[in-house]
Order: C-alpha cells, then structure tokens, then sequence
C-alpha cells in the first residue's frame, strides 16, 4: 500500500489548528458556533472530516472514536469496557446506567450523577455511531457484491455471514424498539437529560435504520440466490468442457438439419452402436475359431437322480370375476381414439369431461398417450400427437410436457 505522509501531516494540521474547539467537545460534551473563533468555518470543516457530528440543534459532538483514543490516552477511566461490544451490547448497557444514575440521585450524589449522565450519553452516541457504521458498510458490501474476493466460494461465505450480521443487527433493533427505554428514563430523576440524548439519537433514527436493513437484506438474498444457481450452471459447463476434450473430433449438428423425430424425443440420448462379427459370414471362421479355441472346456455338471414325489391334486380354475379385466384408462384411450377428428383435441380437456377418470392423474394420462403415439400401432397409425411443451433452463435435460393435441391425418 503506497503511503501518503503528505495527507495525513495536512489531516493533524488541520486537527491541531482547531484544538481548542475539539477540547471545548471533549469536556463539556458539545459545542456550537458561539465555540469556534471563525464563526463555524472551523466546525464546517470539522464535520466533513467526521470529527465533530450533529448532536442537536445548532450542536455538534466528539466522535465517538476520537472520544474512545482521548479516553485511552488520557487514561480516564470508564464504567465499562467497550473493547469487543456489538449493537445489542451497548444496549444492555443503557438501562443499567440509567439505573446507576438514579441511585446516585437518591443517595444525593450528584456529582456521580452527571459521571453517569456523561456516560450514557457517551453509550448513546457509542450505540448511533456503531448501528449507523455498520449499515453503511453492509450496504457498500451489497452494492458492490464483495468485489474485494474474486473468488466464488468466499463471495458465498461472506454473503452468508453478513446476513447473519444483518439479521443480529434487525434483532437488537427490535429490542430497543420494544424495552420502551424512552418511558423509563421520563419517570428517572434527572432523566429528561438522557431523554432528549437517547431520543435525538437513537429513537429518531429507528424508521430509517429499519427501512436500510430491509433494503439490504433484499440485496443480499437476491445475490445469494443468484450465485447459488451459479454453481449449478458452473457444473454443466465444466462438464461440457469435458466431453470436448474428450472428443476433440465433436462437431455440433446444424440447426438446419432436422429428422423426422419430435422435437421432444431429439433431446434423449441415443443408444451407442457396438460393432459384432457376422457368425454367417465364412471370411470370419478363422477368427471364430481361435476364440473357440481360447475358451476352457467346461466340466460336466453332476447331478443327482431326481427324487420321486406324489402327485398333488389340481389347483381350482379361476372364477369369473377372477378373470383379467381391461383398466378404465384402456377402455379411455380407445374411446378417445374413436371420437376423433380433423380439429386437435385437447387430452386434459377430454378427461375433464369424463367423470369416470377423474381419480386418474393427468401426468399418468399423457404419459399413456405418450406411450400409445410411441407404439405406432394399427389403431393408431393415422393419428397425430403434438405434445405441448413449455420452455425450460439451457442444458437442462428435461422435457416438460402439459399437454397433448390429438387429431386424426388426412
């Protein structure tokens, strides 16, 4: 990575030139134009470079990372830690501090008091800060489809993961919206101070945090579906890469050459031809013979004498209603087949008429007439079955047929 020392003396010049007005953020909490001696050009420009952030009206407020390194380095000391906190962390922490607050108010600590007001309101801002970060950069990762790994599997892999991430963030979400905080800290001592801190927020900003999850969960399902079909598409074209190394002398048929086949039956593979000696052919007895002569002789099989038995009596002849009858969709085909014309006739709609076939199941009823069309028989030799298809994926395989037209040839 190329360094630019360049940049970041001219970002610490800028920092250092408007020092006062970051220290005025840091220990009274926030500043306003009355605090910058260039009339807001100083905060102007403090905003843009994501060190002072809008608070309330006409304020601004430290960020929350430069509050975080001046914590650090003036080693001041925090109620709790905020070295690995999530979303739904940070939240947890907001009504135990509201808590410490109004115990300190009710023992008349009030100088422990506003250590814990400045402490929630440095977990509010903490909480703003990392819900609206994290939303930013998903949505980055979304929009650009996790262009920083060029390979599929870890697109899938982080794909999957930040929708757990997502999904964690939408459940912290529904947290805050449902521990009705806000009610809490109106009946706390001293909690209007907190109120309008939490409600700036954190309470303003759930719809359109909400609305962004939605946005981005919809990115990442979509994407994640499309880079499922993905593999499957992949297989197939791997696999046809290698029957064409296999069978480099392959050469795909024209378009313009067609047989008599259906279209439906052209996509099923054909049999694979073995060529055989002829055995009537007399050139070949030379050949027969030394593959005669290559066979073992074969021992004669020993077996023992039969043994007698007693003769059984007659099994009963069968019954009349024993007696093997034609199935209903037999007598259905042939009926068919007579009441046919020269207008195509719809198998499905046939059958919908009959009432007699209605525990027949549509696919086994174009499978008979599938199977009827394929036999070429007398009864049916002047009959046309046009099969309707429906479009399917590229290299599918599969032929889905809805429907058939039956119609008799002039």
């Amino acid at each position: 990575m190329p360094d630019h020392p360049d940049l970041v003396i001219a970002h610490l010049s800028e920092l250092y030139k408007h020092r006062q007005l970051i220290a005025t953020a840091y220990n009274r909490g926030e500043v306003d134009y009355s605090d910058d001696p260039e009339g807001g050009r100083g905060i102007s420009k403090l905003n843009q470079a994501r060190i002072l952030l809008p608070f309330k009206e006409g304020t601004y407020r430290l960020a929350s990372s430069l509050t975080k390194h001046l914590d650090e380095a003036l080693r001041v000391d925090r109620l709790y830690s905020m070295v690995g906190a999530d979303v739904a962390d940070l939240d947890r922490r907001l009504p135990d501090i509201a808590d410490l607050v109004a115990s300190a108010i009710f023992d008349g600590r009030p100088e422990d008091a506003d250590r814990y007001i400045d402490e929630f309101d440095r977990a509010v801002f903490a909480l703003s800060d990392s819900v609206t970060v994290a939303l930013q950069f998903l949505r980055v990762l979304a929009d650009n489809r996790f262009a920083n790994v060029p390979t599929y599997a870890e697109k899938r892999a982080q794909n999957e993961f930040y929708l757990g991430r997502v999904e964690s963030i939408s459940q912290a979400l529904g947290a805050i919206q449902s521990n009705d905080l806000l009610h809490t800290l109106e009946a706390t001592p001293e909690g209007e101070r907190m109120c309008e801190t939490y409600r700036s927020q954190i309470v303003n900003h759930l719809p359109q945090w909400r609305a962004q999850l939605l946005d981005i969960t919809e990115i990442l399902r979509d994407y994640l579906f499309r880079t499922r079909q993905i593999q499957l598409l992949a297989k197939r074209m791997r696999a046809f890469e290698l029957f064409l190394k296999r069978t480099p002398s392959f050469i795909p048929q024209e378009i313009e050459v067609f047989d008599d086949a259906p279209a439906w039956m052209r996509r099923a593979a054909g049999f694979s031809l073995v060529a055989h000696p002829c055995v009537q052919n007399p050139i070949q007895e030379e050949v027969f013979y030394d593959i005669a002569m290559s066979i073992p002789s074969a021992k004669p099989s020993v077996s023992p004498p039969p043994r007698l038995g007693a003769l059984l009596p007659d099994e009963p002849g069968l019954k009349g209603d024993e007696v093997a009858s034609t199935q209903p969709w037999q007598e259905a085909l042939a009926a068919m087949l007579a009441d046919l014309g020269d207008v195509p006739v719809s198998a499905l709609a046939w059958k919908a008429q009959r009432r007699d076939l209605a525990h027949l199941d549509d696919d086994i009823w174009l499978l008979c007439l599938l199977h009827e069309g394929s036999l070429r028989r007398r009864r049916s030799a002047d009959v046309s079955f046009d099969p309707i298809t429906i479009d399917t994926e590229l290299l599918c395989g599969n032929i889905y047929v809805t429907d058939l037209l039956l119609s008799k040839v002039c």
